[in-house]
């Protein structure tokens, strides 16, 4: 793997830790906040109780505009999170469908890495199927963390 920017080159595949290397500041926070806003969201879901007052009264304070603009800015970067997870996970299949050939040994070089990932990608995507089929709730709440923990997933898998 190239040493690009935010990049770092795999030393020893036994340790995962280590191969995490640096991060990048202005996206560590995605690490950190967006799996907190993911569990909120899921209590909120099944407890509507535990909704803040601040956001069922008036919006007439300072307060309650910042609150909800906050909520607001989260409620944008999950969005975009879940449509970059949609979109690995639908074309999950088609990816392993194209390299079929490459992984039965016919044809050139395949970066285990990025199978691995799409394979994932498959695994996840056919367990949410099933939830969706048992039951949307569960459906819906493990979405919600998927999305959540999408960038922690995808800096261990990749």
């Amino acid at each position: 793997m190239a040493n690009r920017s935010g990049q770092s080159r795999i030393t020893d595949p036994t340790n995962l830790s280590e191969n995490w290397g640096p991060r990048s500041v202005k996206w560590a926070w995605l690490e950190v906040i967006l799996p907190f806003f993911a569990v909120a969201l899921l209590v909120v879901f099944h407890m509507p109780q535990y909704l803040p007052r601040i956001f069922v009264e008036n919006a007439t304070s300072p307060l309650a505009w910042v609150a909800w603009a906050v909520l607001g800015a989260m409620g944008g970067v999950m969005i975009f999170s879940g449509l970059l997870v949609a979109f690995f996970l639908l074309y999950s299949p088609i990816y392993l469908a194209g390299k079929a050939p490459l992984l039965m040994g016919r044809g050139g070089w395949t970066d285990r890495r990025e199978v691995r990932f799409y394979g994932l990608c498959l695994v996840t995507l056919c367990v949410l199927l099933a939830l969706l089929l048992w039951d949307w709730r569960w459906f819906v709440s493990a979405y919600l963390l998927v999305t959540g923990f999408a960038p922690t997933f995808w800096r261990a898998t990749v």
